[in-house]
């Protein structure tokens, strides 16, 4: 193997930058080898970025003569270079067994080649970014001024996109490279930052810290190693998980690479090479193109080891264990960030949550009423949230899909009559409402009133306020009433405190089969509901805490949601604490009946009251 190139080499590759900019980094790939340094014979696979593949096949041929034109033949040459990219249908004709040559074999990703070229390589090296000296040795030959130490190593820290873009730049000194991501042809630079989208709050603390971290590592002063730059969305349909990845993306101002499980599984005819294949793809694009947000959607559709499923119990294991391979291995990759989502987080094979992959884990729920304000103030672009206070304020259960929705509604209407969108138009957008009459009203505030009750009875509770309205949503299964309890500080919940929430959520409906002797679907029939939080709540006591009859550990209880279903076994043992504490919420409404029938009554006069422990 060569280590000089000719005169007439040289004064070629100088017109060429990005083929001296190869041949420096391959030279550098290589030269650990007993090839490079004594001349052995051999098979080295050299891997490189994609997007500069024809740059590292000249290089390396160059680096293999040194000559200005150089062609080798199979039969005749004692060097040669063979390519082979990812997903290339083109066949590597190599003899393995050409004892007194030396080759190189050119791929983008080593699952490219075939195991019997793998394992005849004497060497496998992976050509990484230039150095800030690589940078100013092309720059140089290309009669450009050099670069400041600062510059040359924020140029080395893009991806391979940019690296080419800035390279041969005649002057740098105007570049922002906090805000170069908007020059990029990518989806970062597309759609709204994060900080200019309303919602999103659960997830807000470690996008801060996130950002704050990036910044520091592309300032080279934080390791990659210390960034929390994996997470996990959990949420309903609608919540705007996949909007906030691409706000994410320009928010950190880096590319967004956007796929799923089922695009995995609809590459090709469904194979599990295929399956495999692309999986591969979106996680080496999302490297190649560092700094970037691989965004992965559905991803309980990955699998999970666990479900045994004896027809398909080996494809899914396949895929399960690839994608935890690729995702350990990605948190090495500098510049790679990992956010996945999912309706259904208590399908997810549990090895994903452990450290090292997706440790933080994030729950996006609905929307609050001010936060259902502020979102459709923000579709319709002209109207301020408090104006929309009263009109939001009736729409519980809206996800922020449903908000946008009822925003192009709005817009639809403005354009009827040929104008800017106005308080008017929105008011006719809303969905139509129902005015709740007396006995109605009644039976909501005794409801409320049970709640409210059973929780200062409870002695874990300070005050509760109580709120009654007489319209709701026509059609819906929406309360006309809330409680808002504020509990006293529990760092270590007990199992009596669980079951006192457990007991005021049920004393709602306990309530009204205490007075009015009939149950209505109010406190039910939703996520959200308080049937459906006393449920979860008990389900987790005995899956997750170990409050059941046997102090055992089923699930970690952050993946008990909608779609979780316990065991039968278990399952008797939720049913029995959710009976207890609903008969002693019974109890304790029946001991104070008339107390509840006269707050009931004061609701529906003052529609508002606190009460204190």
């Amino acid at each position: 193997m060569k280590h000089r190139m000719t005169s007439a080499a040289f004064k070629e590759v100088k017109k060429r930058p990005g083929v001296m900019l190869a041949y420096f980094l391959i030279r550098r790939a290589l030269k650990p080898t007993c090839q490079f340094r004594g001349g052995a014979a051999g098979l080295m696979i050299v891997i490189v970025d994609k997007s500069w593949f024809p740059r590292f096949e000249r290089a390396g041929e160059l680096l293999f003569s040194g000559q200005a034109r150089a062609f080798f033949n199979a039969e005749t040459s004692m060097h040669r270079v063979v390519s082979k990219q990812f997903g290339s249908k083109k066949a590597v004709g190599l003899d393995l067994l050409t004892y007194n040559a030396q080759t190189i074999v050119l791929t983008d990703n080593i699952e490219a080649l075939s195991p019997s070229v793998r394992i005849a390589a004497d060497a496998t090296v992976t050509v990484e970014k230039p150095t800030a000296r690589h940078l100013n040795a092309v720059r140089k030959l290309a009669l450009r001024p050099c670069l400041d130490a600062t510059t040359a190593e924020a140029v080395a820290g893009e991806d391979w996109d940019m690296i080419e873009a800035l390279v041969c730049r005649y002057s740098l000194a105007d570049v922002n490279f906090e805000t170069l991501h908007m020059a990029k042809d990518s989806n970062a630079s597309e759609g709204p930052r994060l900080s200019e989208l309303p919602g999103f709050e659960p997830v807000r603390e470690w996008v801060s810290k996130l950002a704050t971290d990036l910044s520091a590592w592309r300032k080279k002063s934080l390791a990659w190693s210390a960034l929390d730059k994996a997470a996990l969305l959990a949420g309903p349909p609608g919540v705007g998980k996949t909007m906030f990845a691409k706000a994410l993306a320009a928010e950190l101002g880096v590319t967004l690479v956007s796929t799923s499980a089922g695009r995995w599984q609809s590459a090709g005819d469904g194979h599990l090479g295929n399956m495999l294949r692309a999986m591969q793809e979106s996680f080496h694009e999302a490297r190649s193109k560092s700094p970037a947000l691989l965004f992965i959607d559905e991803i309980d559709s990955v699998g999970n080891r666990e479900h045994r499923s004896s027809l398909n119990a080996f494809y899914e294991t396949q895929v399960v264990n690839q994608f935890l391979e690729l995702t350990s291995t990605a948190a090495d990759w500098p510049g790679v960030i990992l956010l996945a989502a999912t309706n259904r987080p208590g399908d997810i094979e549990p090895a994903i949550f452990r450290s090292g992959r997706f440790e933080q884990y994030i729950e996006l729920g609905l929307p609050a009423s001010d936060e259902r304000a502020a979102i459709l103030a923000y579709h319709l672009g002209s109207i301020s949230p408090e104006l929309l206070t009263p009109l939001t304020e009736h729409l519980e259960g809206l996800t922020p899909a449903d908000l946008e929705r009822l925003a192009r509604a709005a817009k639809r209407v403005a354009r009827e009559y040929g104008r800017n969108v106005e308080f008017a138009d929105v008011e006719a957008s809303m969905p139509a409402l129902t005015k709740l009459d007396d006995a109605s009203l009644l039976r909501i505030a005794t409801h409320e009133c049970g709640h409210a009750l059973v929780a200062i009875a409870s002695r874990f509770v300070d005050i509760v306020t109580v709120k009654l309205k007489d319209t709701i949503v026509e059609g819906s299964l929406q309360s006309a009433g809330s409680v808002t309890c504020d509990f006293k500080e529990h760092a270590l919940p007990t199992e009596q405190f669980l079951r006192a929430k457990i007991r005021i959520a049920l004393a709602g409906m306990a309530a009204e089969d205490v007075v009015q002797q009939d149950r209505s679907v109010g406190g039910a029939g939703i996520l959200g509901s308080d049937l459906d939080e006393a449920t979860r709540l008990a389900t987790r006591m005995v899956v997750s805490f170990g409050m059941g009859d046997s102090p055992r550990f089923e699930i970690d209880y952050r993946r008990v949601n909608e779609s979780y279903r316990p065991p039968g076994h278990l399952r008797s043992e939720v049913d029995r604490i959710l009976r207890e504490e609903w008969h002693r919420a019974k109890h304790e409404l029946n001991k104070h009946r008339g107390k509840l029938n006269e707050l009931a009554a004061k609701l529906v006069s003052e529609r508002q009251l606190k009460m204190r422990n």
